[in-house]
């Protein structure tokens, strides 16, 4: 980045360390990932998100169609507008306020930064023994991270879990927010999987048919970025510290880069290419506003070894050895160290 476009040196904003960031995004890591982007882009709008929560509150017996369709009408941001078909997401944003409003500005600030925050903590979860596939969600190791989406894509189980126990080594609890635990139910409603529960489901069908829907947002895990209907999502709001200079203050030099890019650089195609011989398959991969990234896989008896090359040159590398024994072993080594665990 230019000293022109740095952000300004009074901007307000300091910059967040991992461990703080764990923490701030400990009460939604463990969401299905569409859930998480859209949390993420709408964090950075907190008014919005309050008007949103009165809103819904204030219409709650009308109709999933009726409501998607009056959302629709409102100037809110698109991921304030999905997270309409999530009252209890709205509600729990709107009750931690203050939170909220810190994960919107770490976002904007640190993107790449708190998109590794998410996958650092679902890493723990998955160590302590939290996080696995149940009937509600499915949870899968893929080079990019981990990766939780719903069973159903059509309905969306909520987990609802304390985020201070949840995670193995207790995390220290962000000052003021508020934990709901949740209700004994017994309809059912609430389903136990070890520390983690999950609402109702969530026909998100309605909302869906708009183009700001659930099914219009995702995070890249290569990349670190949240996507909105196939290109980078960044915010534009003027609510957070620092608004007009997105992704300054990342701890990598060639992530600041890369969200520079994303905001100014040319727009590009996406593609994907694939090339396997001899064992060994390698992909590459170009993003929508230029950015790349490579997998290069090993295969050979009873396991494998990838290694993932984001846009910014940080890479990652998991391997797997003992397929077919009865106890694999995974270790994955990057930025955060190392992490060793024998998958069921």
């Amino acid at each position: 980045m230019t000293a022109q476009d740095a952000p300004p040196p009074h901007s307000g904003y300091a910059q967040i360390d991992y461990a703080q960031l764990d923490q701030l995004v400990a009460p939604i890591a463990l969401y299905p990932d569409a859930l998480v982007a859209q949390i993420l882009a709408a964090s950075t709008y907190s008014p919005q998100v309050v008007e949103a929560d009165r809103f819904v509150q204030a219409h709650a017996g009308v109709q999933p169609q009726e409501m998607a369709r009056m959302v629709n009408e409102t100037p809110w941001d698109p991921s304030v507008k999905a997270l309409t078909a999530f009252p209890s997401v709205l509600g729990m944003m709107n009750r931690n306020l203050d939170w909220a409003s810190k994960l919107g500005n770490a976002y904007y600030n640190q993107p790449q930064d708190v998109m590794g925050a998410v996958q650092a903590m679902r890493q723990r979860a998955y160590a302590a023994g939290t996080l696995r596939t149940t009937a509600q969600a499915t949870v899968a190791y893929e080079p990019s991270g981990i990766v939780i989406t719903p069973v159903n894509p059509a309905v969306y189980y909520l987990p609802m879990y304390n985020p201070w126990v949840v995670y193995g080594a207790p995390v220290p609890i962000y000052p003021a927010y508020v934990y709901v635990a949740p209700p004994p139910s017994p309809s059912g409603a609430v389903v136990a999987s070890a520390l983690i529960g999950f609402t109702a489901g969530v026909v998100v069908g309605a909302f869906s048919s708009y183009g700001w829907g659930c099914a219009h947002w995702s995070p890249n895990w290569y990349s670190h970025t949240v996507v909105y209907n196939h290109n980078v999502y960044v915010s534009h709001s003027v609510t957070v510290v620092n608004h007009g200079y997105y992704g300054g203050y990342d701890h990598s030099a060639s992530a600041v880069a890369y969200n520079h890019q994303v905001v100014r650089g040319p727009q590009g195609v996406s593609s994907r290419t694939a090339v396997s011989s001899n064992g060994q398959t390698n992909v590459w991969g170009h993003g929508p506003n230029g950015g790349t990234y490579e997998r290069s896989t090993d295969h050979y008896p009873g396991g494998s070894s990838t290694t993932v090359t984001g846009p910014h040159g940080q890479s990652e590398t998991t391997s797997v050895s003992g397929r077919g024994t009865g106890d694999p072993t995974v270790t994955r080594s990057g930025a955060r160290g190392n992490h060793t665990w024998h998958p069921r």
